[in-house]
């Protein structure tokens, strides 16, 4: 039986040597795009050794490295290979604004940054969307996002503030409130959010904070399990 990491990343990922069939491009060109961050990096590397030995009483050591990238590669390079970083990284940010702009929940964002008009202060957002940049180019946002794009960044940050909320202020809503509200907050943590690679789930935001409440409330049918 393949090992649980291992299997969710392989069946959750596409590896470089897939992307390369898919694509028709060569290593040198696929590595150069990641490089010019024109597209993410691989959100997750598996490094391995293998020894081989014989009753000869000799070995052999075989050392691979795969890189896997969230599966809107495809897209991200049919979009964005042939525009430049500066566009590429202008139009992250103008996207990321605009949905967070529209979005019910916006306050709860980044310690909300809208002024008492209700307009974005770009001020205290310009550093944030330096790291959102930062962040998808590494990869990250392919492994905790379930789509790897701005829509689920926005989601995604505004649902984990919203849970935060909640753990921080539930003793303010009648007890007959929580259940439904936890219960709401899972189904929009579920529409954006990974279930990470088991190593990583118990220090995820999901594991910390999501799981952790469900268990509370006596709603672990509703934890979402790996396959």
């Amino acid at each position: 039986m393949k090992e649980i990491n291992i299997k969710y990343i392989e069946e959750n990922y596409l590896e470089f040597e897939e992307v390369l069939k898919l694509t028709n491009f060569s290593p040198d060109k696929l590595n150069q795009l990641i490089a010019d961050k024109i597209i993410p990096g691989p959100s997750y590397v598996i490094d391995s050794e293998v020894r081989i030995s014989s009753s000869l009483n000799d070995n052999h050591k075989i050392i691979s490295s795969k890189k896997y990238f969230a599966k809107n590669i495809l897209e991200l390079i049919k979009d964005s290979s042939e525009k430049s970083y500066e566009n590429l990284k202008e139009d992250f940010k103008q996207n990321l604004l605009s949905i967070l702009k529209k979005h019910n929940h916006r306050k709860f964002a980044y310690g909300n940054v809208f002024d008492e008009n209700d307009e974005i202060n770009l001020e205290k957002t310009n550093e944030l969307l330096e790291e959102e940049w930062d962040y998808f180019c590494k990869g990250v946002y392919g492994i905790c996002t379930l789509f790897n794009n701005e829509n689920a960044i926005i989601k995604k940050e505004i649902i984990i503030k919203r849970i935060l909320d909640f753990i921080a202020n539930k003793d303010l809503l009648a007890i007959t409130e929580h259940e439904n509200y936890l219960k709401e907050l899972n189904v929009e943590l579920n529409k954006s959010t990974s279930l990470f690679a088991p190593y990583q789930r118990e220090t995820s935001s999901r594991g910390k904070y999501l799981d952790k409440l469900l268990e509370e409330y006596t709603l672990t049918d509703l934890i979402k399990r790996y396959d």
